[in-house]
C-alpha cells in the first residue's frame, strides 16, 4: 500500500529529509527508510517514532506509521497517522490513497470516496482509483455513480479487467444485460480463461433463459473456480430447466457442501425432490437447513439485536407441504407457524394452517372416541 502513489508525491522536504544539519535525525530517517525498503517494518517502527518525535512535520513518517499499524490490523492507529500526514501536507496523495483504502476496508465508504477523490483531482488518469470509487458506490448500492466511475476506469484503460467485471455487475443489477454482454464478450474472446467473465456471462444468459449458453459459461467457470458455490447452484438451476434432474441433484449437493448456509440451494434441492415425489428426501434436506440456520441464529443472537431475515420463508412453506403430504400434521403446523412468524401477511399459509389445524383437531377427537 505504501508504494502505490510514490510517483505522485511532491518533491518537498516534508517527504524526504529535513535540512537542519541534525545528523541523528537524518540518520534515523535513513535507517527507517532502508528497513522499510527491505520489508522490515517491525525494525523500522522505533526509528519512525523517533523521527516524528523530532520532526512533527514529517508527513512521510506519519504515513509510514499508518502503514505499519495497518499491517498490524490496528485500524485506529493507521487512520490517526494517515490523517496526521494529510493535515501536514494536504497534497500528499499516497497518504490520501492509504487513508481511503483503510476506510474502504472499514466499510466507511463516504469517507473513502472523499480521499480517493483527492487523488483523482490531481491525477485524473488513475483508472485504478476510479475503479475503487466505483466499488465504494456499488457497496453503497449507488449503481448510477458506480457505473460512471467504472466506465471512466475503462475509458482510461479499455483492457482493465477489474473495472469491466465491476461494470458488468452494475449493468446486470440494472437489468441492462445486452450492454453488459457486449462488453464482457470482448474480454471473453480475448481471454476465455477469465473465470469471472465466464461467470457473469453465465448469469446473463440464464437471465435471458438461454440455458445452453449459460451452462457452457458456468462449466467454464467451474473448471477454474472449483469452489464457486453460486456457480454450482446456477448450473443446477439450468439443468432443472433442461430436464437434467440427476445432474442438478449432484450440482445442488456440491453447492451445499461449499456453502451450508445458502437457503436458495437447500430450497432448490428440496424442491427438486418434492417435484419428483421423494418427500422424505426433501424433508431430510430442508430440515438440515433449518437445523444449521437455527444454530447459527442462536449464535448471532448473542452478538446482534437485528431482526431475523425472512429469506427462509419459501423453504419453510415447502417443508410444511412435505410434512402435510407425509401425514405429519404436527410438524407441518410447527413449520408453517415459523414461516408466519417471519412473514405474517401470507394469507395462503394462514388458510392452509387453519385447515390443517382443524383437520388435526377433528382426527384427534375421532381417535379418542374410537379408543
Amino acid at each position: 500500500m505504501t508504494n502505490r502513489k510514490e510517483n505522485l508525491l511532491p518533491k518537498s522536504d516534508l517527504h524526504t529529509r529535513r535540512e537542519t544539519g541534525n545528523n541523528s535525525y537524518d540518520e534515523t530517517v535513513a535507517l527507517a527508510n532502508t528497513l522499510i525498503d527491505n520489508g522490515k517494518w517491525d525494525e523500522a517502527y522505533p526509528y519512525l517514532k523517533t523521527a516524528v518525535t523530532i520532526n512533527a512535520k514529517y508527513a512521510q513518517g506519519f504515513n509510514h506509521l499508518g502503514v505499519y499499524y495497518r499491517k498490524k490490523n490496528n485500524y485506529a492507529g493507521a487512520i490517526e497517522n494517515f490523517i496526521k500526514a494529510v493535515l501536514i501536507d494536504y497534497g500528499f496523495l499516497e497518504a490520501h490513497y492509504n487513508l481511503a483504502s483503510v476506510y474502504m476496508e472499514r466499510k466507511e465508504y463516504d469517507k473513502a470516496l472523499s480521499h480517493f477523490k483527492e487523488v483523482v483531482v490531481v491525477n485524473s488518469e488513475d483508472y485504478e482509483v476510479y475503479d475503487h470509487m466505483g466499488q465504494c458506490c456499488l457497496l453503497k448500492d449507488n449503481t448510477d455513480d458506480a457505473e460512471v466511475f467504472f466506465s471512466e476506469a475503462l475509458r482510461l484503460n479499455p483492457d482493465y479487467v477489474s473495472a469491466a467485471l465491476n461494470l458488468g455487475k452494475v449493468l446486470i443489477k440494472k437489468n441492462e444485460c445486452e450492454k453488459a454482454k457486449k462488453m464482457l464478450l470482448r474480454f471473453y474472446r480475448n481471454n476465455i480463461t477469465l473465470h469471472e467473465v465466464n461467470f457473469l456471462l453465465g448469469i446473463m444468459y440464464k437471465m435471458e433463459e438461454d440455458y445452453t449458453r449459460a451452462m457452457h459459461h458456468l462449466k467454464e467457470t467451474l473448471l477454474i473456480d472449483k469452489n464457486n458455490a453460486f456457480a454450482y447452484n446456477l448450473l443446477g438451476e439450468c439443468c432443472v430447466k433442461t430436464g437434467l434432474e440427476e445432474q442438478a441433484e449432484t450440482l445442488f449437493a456440491a453447492a451445499i457442501k461449499l456453502d451450508p448456509l445458502n437457503v436458495h440451494v437447500f430450497y432448490n434441492l428440496g424442491n427438486l425432490y418434492y417435484g419428483r415425489k421423494k418427500y422424505q428426501d426433501a424433508i431430510l434436506c430442508l430440515e438440515e437447513y433449518v437445523r444449521i440456520k437455527e444454530a447459527d441464529d442462536a449464535v448471532n443472537a448473542v452478538w446482534s439485536q437485528a431482526a431475523p431475515s425472512d429469506e427462509a420463508v419459501p423453504l419453510y412453506n415447502l417443508l410444511g407441504n412435505c410434512y402435510k403430504i407425509a401425514n405429519n400434521s404436527v410438524k407441518a403446523i410447527e413449520i408453517w407457524e415459523k414461516s408466519l412468524a417471519l412473514q405474517p401477511q401470507q394469507q395462503d399459509i394462514k388458510d392452509a394452517l387453519a385447515d390443517l389445524s382443524q383437520a388435526f383437531r377433528l382426527n384427534k377427537r375421532i381417535s379418542l372416541v374410537i379408543d
